[in-house]
């Protein structure tokens, strides 16, 4: 007879848990006995392009960074994918999913040897996410465990667990406020218990990219900065710094890991030195590194990240006051995930509430064991698990505008239908373009600015001039957060249900004058490795998914301290596809000469309509004129500039990029054409909102 394991497993952006009750919960144990794996893979070129996970991945990634992936979950769901050579010439393509499928498969070898398990024994989990998480990050998520082996029970929002886990002497009506904010994501959740003792969520929110790493990433450039000033080495990139690929890698990697370290130290004490007797090689011998933090310098570094999670606390305050209570209505605050171990993090979220927050044993293990507990009785508790949809969904109607079916904030299982109707004259047939709000972006009526799901037909509708068929579209959530939408017309009862093509983005381009196009790409050396990978794929998602090559065209213009023609302007999407990869990054940051260039380019197209979409990650080279040349192709060309800037708003690029944005503008009451990110991965997304506004203007 097979046996049959029951396991609560937390897939967390730094380190995954796995969690199963044994009279108590408890951990399954990873490399050397820890019971944490760190959520990081590496593609090892030299031994077939194996790949690895754990502890391993994370040392043998230190010196080859290229060929190493960390924090994943948070692009789960996107566009964004990870590219390695093998030593033979040819490329291996992962997505995050993939990347999550082979953490997983890791932590069910662990399980499987735990319970001696046999080819024939199954294994069944509960996983957690975010709750910000989106259908679509959920769905993937589902897909990674299935990749691996497993047997899914259902995806349960971590501050469900969290609760679950310490819910030992809670009563019906207590209120739980879950601040949970671990390595790569932040998260809320107001639960209540009920009677049966159960919790319903009653609000949730979250960002996907608040956590331990932004922590991470603001005291590494304090010890960069600081190493750089002592020892004349330009680390920006590894041309301008003089060392070799790996001794570049290892002395960045050395400071990432001094900054994590110093990070955890100072949850417990007031002063931390942290020391590298080989921080990298130089002529042979190796160089040390010594540097002191106090608590109070790590606040200073660290003052902006606090005022993003006060204000992502004061969004989730509103949240739950709008479903009308009060911050005195709440009985219990817990604090769970690694970033809550810090000082002004506790004392920021206690200050909000003027209560303390519960002691629980370990804020790292909680939502794993939370799950576990699940798990362990599904019999139970599975039928009534649910939550909260955590972004409105709904269809796309006409004039390109998004329509709600079911609102962020509702609790699911849930069930919600509209009325639609036709928009020509006899259809025959109507598409359904299924949606879900972009995070932030709730407000947003236009559809470009929201996250496609899929789409699918219905036909044998009501033969009627427009206007008179009604359509009756319907949202249904179970209690896995599975999305079932059915469309049926309501005088001929013909129905059809969403069947989801996750291979391409449909987007209806409702005509207009055709327009050149040129995508103008900043290829210095800080574009080097993953962002001119994730540069790649936006251009591809550009031609693929988001311009009607049958009405427009499109160029490919690189940038550096010269200028390259990737591709001329053409409609000719083979052609296009075919010159993306053939970009290679180095050297410096002309920016106006890149302009001029692409000016140049558009100039000798016919179609009255050009624009420029400039994508820059830093400030171009001193002495440059890209402001006056941005006036200049506007007022005597009429040549549109869109300005995109990946990078930190507080840079001196964030502040120069706006400018040229704005010197393209005729007059102070235009608005500007001007993008932002902290993320290359996000700039597929943000093409998509150039094209949608680029449409608008015009």
């Amino acid at each position: 007879m097979s046996k049959k394991v029951y396991v609560g497993i937390d897939l967390g952006t730094t380190n995954t848990l796995v969690s199963y009750v044994k009279g108590r919960c408890r951990l399954i144990a990873f490399d050397s006995a820890r019971k944490v794996l760190p959520s990081v893979l590496y593609f090892d070129a030299k031994n077939g392009g194996n790949l690895v996970i754990g502890e391993k991945a994370v040392s043998q990634g230190d010196i080859d960074p290229n060929n190493k992936v960390t924090s994943s979950k948070t692009y789960m769901g996107s566009d964004k994918k990870y590219q390695f050579s093998t030593t033979d010439g040819k490329t291996i393509e992962l997505t995050p999913t993939d990347v999550a499928a082979e953490i997983l498969k890791e932590a069910k070898s662990k399980i499987v040897k735990k319970f001696k398990l046999e080819e024939e024994d199954e294994i069944y989990a509960v996983i957690t996410t975010p709750a910000a998480f989106s259908f679509n990050q959920n769905e993937e998520t589902r897909h990674a465990a299935e990749m691996a082996g497993l047997n899914v029970l259902t995806i349960i929002p971590e501050p469900t667990a969290a609760a679950i886990s310490c819910m030992e002497d809670k009563k019906a009506g207590d209120k739980i406020f879950i601040v949970d904010i671990g390595g790569g994501t932040y998260d809320t959740a107001v639960l209540t218990m009920t009677e049966d003792h159960q919790f319903d969520m009653i609000s949730a929110k979250g960002d996907r990219r608040l956590g331990g790493d932004n922590f991470d990433h603001a005291v590494f450039e304090y010890f960069k900065e600081q190493f750089q000033d002592e020892s004349g080495i330009n680390l920006d990139s590894q041309d301008e710094s003089g060392l070799s690929y790996s001794e570049y890698n290892r002395l960045l990697s050395n400071l990432k890991n001094c900054a994590r370290e110093a990070k955890e130290e100072l949850t417990r004490s007031e002063r931390v030195k942290v020391e590298r007797n080989n921080l990298y090689m130089l002529d042979g011998e190796p160089q040390s590194y010594e540097a002191v933090l106090t608590r109070d310098e790590f606040n200073k570094i660290c003052e902006g990240i606090y005022k993003k999670i006060e204000a992502r606390l004061d969004e989730s305050i509103s949240a739950f006051k709008k479903q009308g209570m009060n911050i005195s209505d709440i009985t219990y605050l817990v604090l769970v995930g690694g970033t809550c171990y810090i000082p002004a993090v506790i004392e920021l979220v206690e200050r909000k509430f003027g209560i303390p927050s519960m002691q629980i044993a370990d804020k790292t293990t909680a939502i794993a064991e939370g799950a576990a507990i699940v798990a362990d009785n599904w019999t139970v508790l599975g039928a009534s698990m649910g939550g909260i949809v955590a972004h409105s969904m709904g269809v796309k109607v006409k004039g390109n505008q998004f329509s709600k079916i079911i609102k962020s904030d509702t609790k699911y299982p849930c069930r919600q239908s509209e009325i639609y109707t036709t928009t020509r004259d006899y259809q025959k047939e109507v598409k359904i373009f299924i949606y879900a709000a972009a995070p932030d972006k709730e407000h947003i009526s236009d559809i470009s600015a929201h996250e496609y799901y899929g789409s699918f037909v219905l036909d044998n509708i009501e033969s009627a001039p427009a206007g008179v068929p009604q359509i009756e579209v319907t949202f249904e959530f179970d209690s896995s957060q599975v999305l079932t939408v059915t469309a049926k017309d309501l005088k001929t009862q013909a129905v059809s249900t969403l069947i989801i093509d996750k291979s391409r983005i449909q987007q209806d381009d409702e005509g207009g004058s055709p327009m050149s196009m040129d995508l103008l790409i900043d290829v210095s050396g800080s574009m080097s490795g993953q962002k001119l990978i994730d540069a790649k794929t936006a251009c591809k998602k550009m031609v693929n998914e988001i311009v009607d090559l049958s009405v427009h065209e499109i160029g490919i213009t690189t940038f550096n301290n010269t200028q390259e023609i990737i591709c001329p302007v053409t409609s000719d999407k083979e052609a296009l596809l075919k010159s993306i990869p053939t970009m290679s990054a180095g050297w410096t940051t002309r920016m106006g000469d890149g302009i001029g260039f692409s000016t140049n380019k558009l100039l000798e197209c016919k179609n009255a309509e050009k624009i420029i979409v400039l994508m820059t990650d830093g400030a171009p080279d001193s002495g440059d004129k890209s402001n006056i040349i941005s006036e200049e192709i506007r007022r005597k060309h009429e040549i549109r500039l869109a300005v995109i800037y990946i990078g930190e708003t507080s840079s001196r690029g964030y502040q120069y990029a706006q400018q040229v944005a704005s010197a393209n503008c005729l007059n102070s009451s235009e608005k500007p054409l001007f993008y932002q990110s902290d993320d290359m991965s996000d700039l597929g997304e943000i093409f998509k909102s150039v094209y949608a506004d680029i449409k608008l203007a015009k």
